[in-house]
């Protein structure tokens, strides 16, 4: 039963905070799609560079004949199977590796500042005692992400110092790499969430201490908020899809939706992780 009524007066308190700071609410809005657009002209600058470059892989890799007949030819004449130019599929995945490392470097600065300010605004949308200095408040939840997010990013460059060949000849072993960031990138993002969550009423001291005690008492609780969360983004995205072609006020209703969907999941996560820290 507690654990219905924190979720139910959570959400209850969630809705009647939005109702009574409308304008906050649409400060928050507003800047959730300052995120969405920065990040677009990020992706609208790097990602044609990176589809080009693989793209360039790809038809070379098509133009080859690599038949039995072609290959024996090949070897006759002291030819390389990978045609004339095998050093261009080197250079251009290098190129796409290292255009991939600054668009992901771009998006980790966004991400980060963009959540530092974000849940800074929501802490205060909620309460009028959290952070009473918003400009400390904000430097808190940076601190915190910087050391979440910057894990999270040293790991993933890591994976990225790989060449072609080893990339092609050792799937199995990167496999098994990727699916370990994935575990390590989901548990660190729950304790971060928790972590920002919680900044708005205690300090950096004990903040490592109160994550831990919340996050694995309390995952029962916690859990179930994500999913919220989820579904309400997961519903938002297949209406954005569905109206897409079909009705321009539905589109621009379903991007509405989705972007109030990620204000919402951060009122919603402060207000239950509040209640049980």
């Amino acid at each position: 039963m507690a654990y219905k009524n924190i979720l139910i007066n959570s959400l209850k308190e969630s809705f009647i905070a939005i109702w009574r700071n409308k304008l906050l609410f649409a400060l928050l809005f507003a800047f959730q799609i300052v995120f969405f657009t920065a990040l677009s002209s990020i992706s609208y600058r790097y990602v044609p560079i990176m589809v080009e470059k693989e793209q360039a892989i790809e038809d070379y890799f098509s133009s080859l004949k690599l038949d039995e007949e072609s290959v024996a030819a090949s070897i006759l004449q002291r030819k390389s199977v990978l045609g004339d130019d095998p050093l261009s599929i080197s250079r251009n995945f290098n190129e796409l590796v290292r255009n991939f490392k600054i668009y992901s470097f771009n998006v980790f600065v966004l991400l980060i500042f963009f959540l530092s300010v974000s849940w800074g605004l929501t802490h205060k949308f909620l309460s009028k005692s959290s952070f009473r200095n918003p400009i400390i408040g904000i430097l808190k939840i940076f601190a915190v992400l910087l050391v979440y997010l910057g894990a999270i990013y040293l790991f993933f460059l890591s994976l990225l110092d790989v060449s072609f060949v080893q990339l092609a000849g050792e799937n199995f072993k990167l496999l098994i790499k990727y699916v370990v960031f994935l575990f390590f990138s989901a548990v660190m993002a729950y304790f971060m969430l928790i972590s920002i969550a919680l900044l708005g009423t205690i300090g950096l001291r004990e903040i490592v201490q109160k994550t831990l005690a919340v996050g694995i008492k309390k995952m029962h609780y916690i859990l179930p908020v994500f999913f919220v969360n989820i579904l309400l983004l997961m519903v938002s995205s297949a209406l954005l899809f569905y109206f897409i072609e079909k009705n321009l006020l539905g589109l621009l209703l379903s991007i509405a939706l989705l972007v109030s969907s990620f204000v919402f999941g951060r009122i919603f996560s402060i207000r239950v992780i509040e209640r049980l820290s």
